[in-house]
């Protein structure tokens, strides 16, 4: 499920043919996967989360499956068989805890921060916990008040001891996915390589008035990603749009968003080409077409779309009459 949802045309177009089935809500989906977060930057290296996450599965599974494919017979040895079987133990107490705790981070920036839904990675997120829990509460580690009167105090010391270093590595699994996930959002948040202070202040003064006969908003100097442009609008305005438009063009009302949001695109078609060519919009990727990153930072926008009217931030995708209420409600200084 993991490596499904990872990047390339090929996945992306099942997972979104899924999501599609599913009726979750594919365009969520395409969001994800050319989301922000689809990548752990490391250095000047973009490591997709679905490959990382990929490998947890596949090297918790061969840990699962290490005892059923080795036999006993292959150690003689009562001690070195223990220890194998402790570490092992140990292994996948770390393992799991490092994904479930992991996957609490990486829910919480889907729904408080993308503001999108997907059924895999809810269903990955489950399948995290369930064998988190099943590690945790499943006798992984040895119970030391189980079996006192017939173990040996040299028993009791070893389970002891297996049930401290197990702790020890959950505690250090849960430590290691804060990290992880604090560069995840770090790397997104404070732009990577790319350093977009060139912005000058004019740029960010042009950005609040309407540009001229292009659906993109001015932006002065910042770095220019052509292949990263949002999809063309493709619907025709209705009047009560464009009356929108010209209000929110008095407002100096500007639309946050990014150029792979599906949402975004969906505010556009809603509405339309002649609207959106009187309203501002500002890309906020870091390598999406004229992006405006650091406009995007200075405002604050907590996620996209995300409209500025009247110098207030309201995010979500909204339909003409929800904007219209926004636009009345901004006007008589509620």
């Amino acid at each position: 499920i993991q490596y499904t949802s990872s990047g390339g045309k090929t996945s992306s177009s099942l997972v979104t043919a899924l999501c599609s089935a599913a009726d979750n809500g594919a365009s969520s989906c395409g969001d994800i996967l050319h989301g922000p977060y689809a990548s752990l930057h490391l250095g000047g290296l973009d490591v997709p989360l679905s490959s990382l996450g990929m490998a947890a599965y596949i090297t918790v599974f061969l840990l699962a499956a290490l005892p059923l494919l080795g036999s006993e017979k292959n150690v003689q040895n009562d001690e070195v068989l223990a220890v194998m079987d402790g570490n092992n133990r140990i292994a996948l107490l770390g393992g799991t805890t490092l994904m479930a705790s992991f996957s609490v981070y990486l829910v919480s920036l889907l729904l408080g921060v993308l503001h999108a839904s997907c059924v895999f990675c809810f269903v990955s997120a489950g399948l995290s916990f369930s064998m988190a829990a099943l590690s945790w509460g499943g006798g992984m580690l040895p119970n030391i008040a189980q079996g006192v009167e017939s173990s040996s105090s040299e028993e009791e010391s070893q389970a002891m001891e297996l049930r401290k270093r197990g702790m020890t590595v959950g505690a250090s699994s849960v430590g290691l996915a804060t990290v992880a996930a604090l560069g995840l959002f770090l790397g997104v948040s404070d732009g990577s390589d790319e350093n977009f202070d060139s912005l000058a202040a004019s740029s960010i003064a042009a950005s609040t008035t309407a540009p001229s006969g292009t659906l993109l908003a001015s932006t002065g100097t910042a770095k220019s990603y052509a292949e990263n442009a949002p999809p063309r609008i493709t619907t025709k305005s209705s009047p009560a749009a464009l009356a929108l438009a010209s209000d929110l063009n008095s407002l100096d009302a500007r639309m946050f968003g990014a150029f792979w949001c599906s949402h975004c695109f969906d505010q556009k078609q809603a509405l339309g080409k002649e609207a959106m060519q009187t309203v501002p919009y500002i890309e906020c990727d870091r390598e999406g077409y004229k992006n405006q990153r650091d406009v995007c930072k200075e405002r604050e926008v907590p996620g996209y779309p995300t409209w500025e009217i009247g110098g207030k931030l309201f995010p979500g995708e909204k339909s003409v009459e929800e904007l219209r209420e926004v636009v009345d409600d901004v006007k008589s200084g509620k």
